[in-house]
C-alpha cells in the first residue's frame, strides 16, 4: 500500500499508480474503469477484466433472483 496526492491537471484530478502494478497491466496507455462503492471507496479495474466482472455480476443476479426471473419468463407475452 502507498499514500499518493490527488493532483489537479486541467479540468480533471489525478492519481498517479505507483510504478510497482506495471506487472499488474497498469502499464501507461491502458484502460480503466474507475468504480466508487458504497463505502467511498473507489475500485481500480483494468478495463480488459471488465467483460469478466460483468459476467460475475451476471451469474451472481441471476442465481439470487432465479424465482422471479422464471416468473417473468412464463409471463412473456411473446412466448
Amino acid at each position: 500500500m502507498k499514500v499518493v496526492k490527488v493532483r489537479r491537471v486541467g479540468n480533471s484530478n489525478v492519481v498517479s499508480l505507483p510504478k510497482e502494478l506495471e506487472a499488474s497491466g497498469f502499464v501507461p496507455g491502458s484502460s480503466v474503469l474507475i468504480e466508487e462503492t458504497a463505502e467511498g471507496e473507489l475500485r481500480v479495474v483494468r478495463a480488459d477484466q471488465v467483460r469478466e466482472r460483468v459476467g460475475e455480476v451476471s451469474r451472481r443476479l441471476v442465481s439470487e433472483r432465479a424465482e422471479a426471473l422464471r416468473i417473468l419468463a412464463e409471463h412473456d407475452p411473446d412466448a
